[in-house]
């Protein structure tokens, strides 16, 4: 029997938290988030920003950096700020006992695609760069390292997956396999659960079950979009529901436990407020 599933990773309904990274946030905080990379649900978590009273005064580094990093520990303009934040229950204690149930549930069933190749079948809604993003004397550059298809939902096995997902390609796959935004396809691939979002990694054999009317995009293309887009401060929901939107890693090696993830919109639109597309 086909079973119905939500990416409950990806649920804002069910805390909040007051930490500025989600200062844009429509909702609340991703259950992902809260539960599994910080874990601070309910003894809470300790932040701490890397601070400069150069920068503070808008001077130059004496050694000649744009931002704080691991190697300027030793410096004597460099200090600290630590921040403690508690997230917030959005729903009653029963609510929150039932979703935790479904919870376990729900990872039950995610152990069982993963570690195995999978078929899924999806319609392609969006033909995005797979950017990266490093820090340098220029600050944060972009390489692209190849494409991802981006879906709105799909199929699973036999059960259906009711929220966005992704598969990775590389160039040459993308260039052989030939397909297009609006196309159905099905293909074999392994889930990867990147920061709460559901990837496919090692994506074959696939196959268009029933063509869209696009045409497919040239790679060269989409590698321009790390030139024409554009970097949105903070995360707001309607940019990462968009399928224009995407989230970019800061690879930059600096000492932190995880790398800082960026809002791109591959259209250009700075300011999500005054943004001409729909989700």
């Amino acid at each position: 029997m086909q079973q119905s599933f939500r990416n409950l990773y990806k649920a804002d309904d069910i805390f909040q938290c007051s930490h500025r990274l989600h200062k844009h946030s429509e909702k609340g905080t991703s259950v992902w988030h809260i539960l599994k990379e910080k874990d601070c649900y309910p003894e809470g978590c300790i932040s701490f920003d890397w601070k400069c009273r150069k920068f503070d005064q808008r001077r130059k580094c004496p050694r000649k950096k744009k931002h704080v990093g691991r190697d300027c520990f030793s410096c004597q303009f460099f200090y600290e700020e630590k921040y403690i934040f508690q997230p917030e229950l959005l729903v009653t204690s029963v609510e929150f006992d039932h979703f935790r149930q479904r919870l376990a549930d729900f990872e039950e069933w995610v152990d069982e695609l993963q570690n195995r190749p999978i078929e899924v079948r999806g319609k392609i809604a969006s033909v995005l760069p797979l950017l990266a993003g490093r820090q340098g004397a220029r600050g944060l550059t972009l390489s692209c390292r190849g494409i991802l298809l981006y879906f709105k939902e799909g199929i699973f096995r036999y059960d259906r997956f009711r929220d966005p997902f992704y598969a990775r390609l590389s160039f040459n796959a993308y260039d052989r396999i030939q397909v297009s935004v609006d196309d159905e396809i099905d293909f074999t691939a392994r889930l990867q659960i990147d920061r709460g979002r559901f990837l496919f990694i090692r994506v074959g054999s696939v196959e268009i079950v029933r063509p869209g009317d696009g045409e497919p995009i040239p790679a060269r293309e989409i590698r321009q979009a790390k030139f024409t887009g554009s970097f949105i401060d903070g995360q707001p929901g309607k940019c990462l529901r968009c399928v224009y939107g995407m989230l970019i890693d800061d690879t930059t090696a600096d000492g932190r436990s995880r790398p800082r993830r960026f809002l791109y919109c591959t259209r250009g639109v700075a300011d999500y407020r005054f943004c001409p597309y729909r989700e």
